[in-house]
Parts: structure tokens; sequence; C-alpha cells
């Protein structure tokens, strides 16, 4: 009974089929401007420009996230399962793993350029993302929150501005012609 608890605690959502089915919709999505949000992450760097829309039962995100100092990039958890492709630029990724909301050590450190994609399907996994060089692009595609505790962000997240909104959508539908 405990390995079969064991395999179901950490059974594999496959995200990456999800991120790609979600790619191919990504085209006639972009033409319809009422169905995106858009939001600024500056509560703590790196900075993020995300625009987002609602997909059945996932989540679509599409990311302009900006080069901070190495020390300075925030180490965190996802609250649900995901998994992103990078578009444009190259970023260093640290990858961690807690149970609790504390940050945890780093277990390795990647770098990742474009064209590289991953998930992320274990609640307990951390990571950070540091841009190098200049900012980077990149997709994300999310599933059904995880009933778990996450660190909660401090400061109020700002609306990005309507002709922001308008140039990603713009870069991604060049990225997705």
């Amino acid at each position: 009974m405990r390995e079969y608890a064991f395999r179901q605690q950490y059974r594999r959502t496959n995200m990456l089929d999800l991120l790609h089915k979600a790619e191919e919709a990504l085209p006639a999505l972009l033409r319809e401007r009422s169905r995106w949000q858009g939001i600024f992450i500056a509560y703590h760097p790196p900075f993020v420009e995300r625009v987002w829309c609602s997909y059945g039962e996932l989540r679509i995100y599409l990311h302009r996230i900006f080069p901070c100092e190495k020390n300075a990039a925030l180490l965190h958890p996802h609250p649900w399962p995901s998994a992103m492709r990078i578009l444009d630029g190259t970023y260093e990724m640290g990858i961690g793993y807690s149970s609790t909301t504390v940050p945890p050590p780093l277990a390795c450190t990647l770098r990742l350029k474009a064209g590289s994609e991953y998930e992320m399907t274990n609640e307990h996994g951390w990571h950070y993302v540091l841009p190098l060089e200049r900012p980077s692009l990149s997709l994300m595609v999310t599933g059904t929150p995880w009933q778990k505790t996450t660190p909660k962000q401090v400061m109020a997240l700002e609306e990005l501005p309507e002709k922001k909104i308008v140039d990603l959508m713009e870069l991604f539908s060049e990225k997705y012609a």
C-alpha cells in the first residue's frame, strides 16, 4: 500500500504534451485580444511582463522576463504543474526541492536557450530563472493548482498597460505565425 501511495504522490502529469497542444491553438488565440489579461510582476527580480488567458482547464502565459543581478533572482515554487518553452534569449535556471515554504538549497543549475522546453510536475519543486544578456520570451502552460501552501508575495501585482499587452501578443504572434 505504501508503494502505491508513493507512486500516486509522484505521478507525472505530462505537461509537455499539454504545452504542445496549447502551441497548436496559440495562433488563433492570439487573434482574440479580448481573451487576454496582463500583469507586471515587479515585487521581486527578475521583473516579468505577463499576458495570460484561460484555455479549457489550463492557463497559457506569455512572459517577457528581464535580466537582474545573479543573486537577486527569486527562488520560488509554483502553485500548479507547468511546462515552459523558451522562445527567445537564454536564461539560467536553478532548481531545488522542498516540502516547506522555506527556500531550499539548489540541487542544480542549468543554462537554457531558445527552443528549450521543460516541465515542473512535482509540487515540491522550486526554481529561479535569470535571463542572461537581454530579456527572454517564454511560453508557460499551467494545470490545476495543487492543494498546498506556497510563499505569498507581499506586494500587489501591477496591471500591464494595454500597449505592453498588445506588444507582447504581437511578439508571440510572430513566433507562432
